[in-house]
Parts: structure tokens; C-alpha cells; sequence
């Protein structure tokens, strides 16, 4: 095996932010978030209850016990006594919870607390379980798995189509509420939000002088690559390829089996321009979070250095842009 070139090019798509929000929070952040979210997925996790028996009121604020299934077996997490807010009498406080557990109502009922704290004008707060779990989440578990069911994309014209504006009335979101969720009542569904940037990476190969192309067509093929850097729009359909085939979610359909192809047009430019490679990389480290991973039955990312890659050639005789670093 030899390089082909003495100069090579290849494309790094590396995280620039990354948000992963439970699916009925999506459109409350929407409305504050102002990133350029072009990539997005489509994610469950397990399922949070209260157990009812152990969640109660205590002199100083709730005490909530969450639980979820794991391997058909219930698995148990006490978190610290919660506080509503200062200065509330916990003895004028009532919980409602009903079957099957998934939130409970707070009725205050302590009338000078309520004087003093108008933002409370209702005298009722509804709490959720997996609300609670994602709070403490990084004190309860050392990881947090998501199966990925669907990755998809937004562009639009110039960029100005977002994962919000997709995720507004989209059909396959829509059948993963109904079908997957009837399906696994012990999930839910989150959305994993992802902003992309670009890096153009090259290498040169002074050392070998062993190349199948000379070095007169290296620099043509380096001035063309230089001269043509990536389009945005090529940058997003190439990674949401990249992304769908490396884990084949369950809800994809398109580029499950067939990428690279060197016939797409959505990513064609860096055939056309004889790239070596692509590298995509997602960062999973999250602020206050424990270690995030993805998984299909397919394939997994566990930890940010796992990264997706591809060589964006046919010819198994040429040599990876990388090769010079595993001597």
C-alpha cells in the first residue's frame, strides 16, 4: 500500500455545542436558545417513577425516592431532602400522586408563606420524576447510556433552518412517541442537539517518496483542495450520513447501508476534490453530567474519543492520511 499523494486532505467535524434535553422541554428551549443546532437525534433513556411509599414530607422539605426498571428489576435512588423554597411550614404541605407515579402535586397551604412569595400564587407546584433524576443525575450514576433511535438534519437556505424549526412538526418524531413509547412504557424520549464546526486537515509526506501520483499532481490536487475549502451544507449532509450509518438507528432509512458513495451529490465535493478521509467527532462531555454515551444495536460511542471514522476512497491499495502516525 502507498499514499497516493504527497499531500493529503482530510475533513475533521468536531462538537461546537451540544444539548441533550428531554423531548416535552424542546419547545421551551427553543424559544431561548439561539445556536445553530443542524444536527439532532432523537434519543430514549430509562424511565423515572416515584416510590410512593418512600416519598414524603419531613419537617425540613420532601423526601423523594425515584425508581426505575433495569433487567426487569426495580433499581432504587434516594435523593437529598428537597426544598420548595425557604422559609415554608412542610406541616401545610400535602402531596397528591396517582398511578403510575410519574409526578406528584405540592399543595402549600401555609398562607403567610404564600403572602410573602407571590410567584406562588397558584399554592401548587407539579414535580416530575425524570426532572428530578436529570437534576441530581451526576450524583445518582456514574453513566448515562442513550439509545439513539433517529438522526436526521436542518439547513435550510444558507443555514437559516435549525433543529427546532424540523422538529416542529415532524413526522418521524411523531411516530416515536406513539409507536416506540407504546412499545417501551419504560423509556423516555430525549433530543440530543448538535452544532457543528469544521477542520480542513492536511498532511505532507516528505519522508517515503513513495507516492502513486507525482508530486506535479500533488499540488494541483492541493491548490484544488485549498482553493474549494468545505461548504456548510456539504459539512452537514456528510456528517448526518456519517453519523446514521455508524450507528444504523432503528428509525433511519437513508444511509444505513450506503455510505460513502461517491455519487451522492448532498456530500459529493469531497470526492470530487479526492479527500483522503473523514473524522467525525462528538463531544459527550457535559457540564454537571455524568459520562454520556450512545448506542444502538449497531455500534456505540463511550466516552469523546471514540471517534467516527471513514476513508472517503474505494481504492483499498491507498494509504489512510493517518497511517504515518501508528509507525
Amino acid at each position: 500500500m502507498e499514499r497516493k499523494y504527497l499531500f493529503e486532505a482530510g475533513l475533521n467535524i468536531f462538537t461546537l455545542y451540544k444539548t441533550i434535553i428531554p423531548v416535552e422541554h424542546l419547545e421551551e428551549l427553543s424559544k431561548c436558545d439561539n445556536h445553530k443546532y443542524h444536527i439532532y437525534g432523537i434519543l430514549s433513556y430509562n424511565k423515572f417513577f416515584f416510590k410512593k411509599d418512600k416519598t414524603e414530607i419531613t419537617s425540613n422539605g420532601i423526601k423523594v425516592c425515584l425508581f426505575t426498571v433495569m433487567d426487569n428489576e426495580e433499581v432504587e435512588y434516594e435523593l437529598p431532602i428537597w426544598e420548595i423554597a425557604k422559609g415554608l411550614d412542610y406541616s401545610k404541605v400535602d402531596i397528591v400522586m396517582n398511578f403510575p407515579y410519574a409526578f406528584f402535586t405540592v399543595s402549600i397551604k401555609d398562607k403567610e408563606f404564600l403572602n410573602l412569595h407571590p410567584e406562588f400564587v397558584k399554592s401548587e407546584v407539579t414535580i416530575y420524576a425524570q426532572d428530578l433524576f436529570n437534576l441530581y443525575a451526576n450524583a445518582l450514576v456514574k453513566k448515562q447510556a442513550f439509545e439513539v433511535l433517529y438522526i436526521g438534519q436542518a439547513y435550510g437556505k444558507e443555514g437559516k433552518r435549525t433543529a427546532f424549526d424540523r422538529l416542529e412538526s415532524h413526522s418521524t418524531l411523531q411516530k416515536i412517541l406513539t409507536d416506540y413509547q407504546s412499545k417501551h412504557p419504560d423509556r423516555h424520549l430525549y433530543i440530543l442537539l448538535l452544532e457543528f464546526t469544521p477542520n480542513l486537515l492536511m498532511s505532507f509526506d516528505g519522508l517515503s517518496k513513495k507516492y502513486t501520483k507525482s508530486e506535479a499532481e500533488s499540488d494541483q490536487h492541493m491548490r484544488a483542495v485549498i482553493c474549494n475549502l468545505p461548504k456548510n451544507q456539504q459539512i452537514i449532509n456528510v456528517t448526518e450520513a456519517a453519523l446514521i450509518n455508524y450507528f444504523k438507528p432503528e428509525y433511519n432509512v437513508n444511509f444505513v447501508e450506503n455510505f460513502p458513495d461517491e455519487h451522492h451529490k448532498g456530500y459529493k465535493q469531497y470526492f470530487d476534490l479526492d479527500y483522503n478521509s473523514l473524522v467525525v467527532e462528538l463531544d459527550l462531555e457535559f457540564d454537571n453530567a455524568p459520562l454520556i454515551q450512545f448506542y444502538t444495536q449497531t455500534n456505540r460511542i463511550n466516552s469523546s474519543f471514540d471517534f467516527i471514522r471513514y476513508k472517503l476512497y474505494n481504492d483499498n491499495n491507498r494509504l489512510s492520511m493517518y497511517e504515518i502516525f501508528k509507525n
